[in-house]
């Protein structure tokens, strides 16, 4: 990971793949919750695995919000 290039961008989640925010947002929106599986939704495989913990946060967050919402009866 390049940590001086992702403290340039803060929606630059992997450095390696050029993974953005929106990116993995947009896999978890698809149904996508896994680490692997949002990395091959973006048609890339993980390398150095540094950013893992900030995907499993966003989908983490995203489960809680959606979670959140009310449900239809």
């Amino acid at each position: 990971m390049d940590a001086d290039r992702k403290a340039q961008d803060p929606t630059l989640v992997c450095t390696c793949s050029d993974l953005y925010l929106y990116q993995i947002q947009q896999a978890i929106v698809e149904g996508e919750d896994e680490y692997n599986e949002i990395m091959q939704y973006n048609d890339t495989l993980p390398r150095c695995g540094e950013c893992q913990d900030h995907v499993d946060a966003l989908v983490a967050a995203s489960t809680i919000q959606y979670n959140d919402q009310p449900q239809d009866k």
